[in-house]
C-alpha cells in the first residue's frame, strides 16, 4: 500500500507540475502539437481509407495547408502548368516506356477526390513528432559523399556547376525498390534541383521515392517531395558567395509549424516533407504526396519504374513537380518561395540517397550493384535536364555530369544509350559498416 500511495503521488506531481523539456514543459509542448495539427487537419468534403489503412482527407484545393504559408496569403492557385510547359513536355516527348521490360506503376487513388478538392494524408500527433525529427536529421541540402555516419550518403550523377551553368527543369525515370531501412534510417532515390552551392544549397527541391521508418512509422516505399530555403542575413548580402559554403548544420532552436531553423552567422532554413508544412500546393485528385507504391522491382525479376519530372514554368515561374507516365501533374511550389530560384537553378542531381544516425548504413536502391545489369541494380533511365534557350528536355552529355560515390554505394554505366532509354546510369549498395565498405 505504501508503495502504491508513493506511485500515485509521484504520478500527480509528474502530471500538475508538468515534465520541462527543453525549456518548455509537456503541456506547452502538447498545446503546440494540437495548434499545428488544426491548422495541418483541414475540413474534409470526403475521406479515403486505402489498403494500407491511412486516411486521405478530401480538402477544398483552397483551403489546403499550403496557402496558410504568409507568402502565399493572395496565391491563385494555378491548377495545371502553362500551355507553354505543356508543348514543351509533348514536344520532348517524355512518354512511359513501352517495353516487355517495363510494367506500369500502381500509385494513388482509385477513384480520385471529387473535384474541386485535393487528398491531403491526415496527420496524427505521433505524425507531426516524427516529422519534426525526421527533417531535423535529414536536411537534403546536407549531401555528403563519404559521411561516415551520422549524414546523408548518396551515389548517382551530378551537372557540373560554373559560369553559364542554368537549368530550368531536371527529369528521370525511377527504378522503384523496397530496401530494408531501420528507424533512424533511410533510403532514398531523388532528382533535385538547387540553386546555390551543392552543400548548403541556397534552396532546393527534389522528389523521388523513399523507405523512412522515423517519419512514417512503417517501412513502405513512398512518393516524396522535400524543398529547403536557406536565407542569406542582409548583413552578408553583396559578400562572398564562399560564405555559404562555411554554414554549419542546422540546429533545431524551438517546435514551429515552418519548421524554422537557426544557423551559424544567423542563417535561416524552413522547408519540409510533403504537406507537413505550408509551401508545395497539391493540384492532383488522385496522387497525394507520401502515398506508397503498390508495386515494387524485384531483382532479377520484374522491373517497376515511375517517370518523374520537375521543371519551371517558364509563363508563372512556379516549379511543377510531374509524375509523366498517365500525364499527370501533382503540384507546384510557388515561386515566391524562392529568391534563388526564381531564376533558375545551378545545379541538378539524380541519385540514390542513405542516411543512418550510426556508422551502419541502410541498403541503396536493389540493395546490391551489378555494373551492366539493369535487372539487378536500381537504376534511372531517360535521364533529362531543360536549359535556357532549349524548346525541350534534352539528355544531358558526358561532359555535363560528375559521378558521385561514396564508402558504401556505387554509380556507374551512365551514358546515353538510344532514342529509347536515352540517358541511364545504375546506382546502390548494401551498405553497412565502416569496416564492410572499406
Amino acid at each position: 500500500m505504501r508503495v502504491t500511495i508513493v506511485v500515485g503521488l509521484v504520478t500527480i506531481f509528474l502530471v500538475f507540475c508538468g515534465y520541462v523539456v527543453d525549456g518548455r514543459d509537456l503541456w506547452e509542448e502538447d498545446l503546440i502539437l494540437e495548434t499545428e495539427l488544426k491548422t495541418i487537419n483541414k475540413p474534409a468534403v470526403k475521406t479515403i481509407e486505402t489498403e494500407y489503412g491511412e486516411m486521405y482527407d478530401c480538402v477544398d484545393v483552397y483551403k489546403q495547408p499550403a496557402l496558410d504559408h504568409p507568402l502565399l496569403k493572395d496565391h491563385v492557385v494555378q491548377m495545371r502548368p502553362s500551355a507553354a510547359l505543356q508543348k514543351t513536355l509533348k514536344a520532348s516527348r517524355m512518354s512511359y516506356l513501352s517495353s516487355v521490360d517495363h510494367n506500369p506503376i500502381k500509385i494513388g487513388l482509385e477513384d480520385g477526390c471529387p473535384l474541386g478538392t485535393v487528398p491531403i494524408r491526415r496527420t496524427t500527433k505521433g505524425d507531426l513528432i516524427r516529422a519534426k525529427s525526421s527533417f531535423t536529421k535529414h536536411h537534403l541540402n546536407d549531401l555528403a559523399v563519404d559521411a561516415g555516419g551520422g549524414s546523408y550518403e548518396y551515389a548517382g550523377i551530378v551537372t557540373k556547376t560554373g559560369l553559364g551553368k542554368a537549368y530550368h527543369g531536371a527529369g528521370a525515370r525511377l527504378d522503384i525498390y523496397n530496401p530494408s531501412a531501420e528507424n533512424e534510417q533511410l533510403s532514398a532515390a531523388i532528382i533535385m534541383v538547387l540553386a546555390g552551392p551543392l552543400v548548403k544549397g541556397a534552396a532546393s527541391e527534389l522528389d523521388g521515392w523513399y523507405v523512412n521508418p522515423e517519419l512514417y512509422g512503417d517501412s513502405r516505399t513512398r512518393f516524396f517531395t522535400s524543398w529547403t530555403v536557406y536565407s542569406i542575413p542582409s548583413s552578408f548580402l553583396g559578400t562572398s558567395s564562399s560564405y555559404l559554403w562555411t554554414w554549419k548544420p542546422p540546429i533545431l532552436i524551438r517546435p514551429s509549424f515552418l519548421f524554422l531553423y537557426q544557423q551559424e552567422n544567423n542563417g535561416r532554413t524552413s522547408g519540409c516533407y510533403d504537406l507537413t508544412c505550408p509551401g508545395f500546393i497539391q493540384t492532383s485528385r488522385f496522387i497525394p504526396l507520401g502515398v506508397p507504391f503498390s508495386n515494387v522491382s524485384q531483382i532479377g525479376g520484374v522491373q517497376y519504374d515511375a517517370s518523374m519530372l520537375i521543371s519551371k514554368d517558364p509563363v508563372s515561374g512556379d516549379w511543377w513537380l510531374m509524375v509523366l507516365d498517365d500525364d499527370k501533374p501533382i503540384g507546384y511550389w510557388p515561386k515566391t518561395l524562392f529568391e534563388s530560384l526564381s531564376r533558375d537553378a545551378d545545379a541538378a542531381l539524380w541519385a540514390g540517397l542513405a542516411y543512418s544516425g550510426s556508422s551502419d548504413s541502410p541498403p541503396m536502391g536493389s540493395g546490391v550493384y551489378q555494373g551492366g545489369s539493369f535487372d539487378h541494380t536500381c537504376y534511372m533511365a531517360q535521364v533529362v535536364v531543360g536549359k535556357p534557350g532549349e524548346a525541350t528536355f534534352n539528355p544531358p552529355d558526358d561532359d555535363e555530369v560528375v559521378v558521385q560515390q561514396s564508402r558504401c554505394y556505387h554509380a556507374g554505366d551512365n551514358s546515353y544509350v538510344d532514342a529509347y532509354w536515352l540517358y541511364r546510369f545504375l546506382f546502390g549498395g548494401p551498405g553497412g559498416s565502416l569496416e564492410s565498405c572499406k
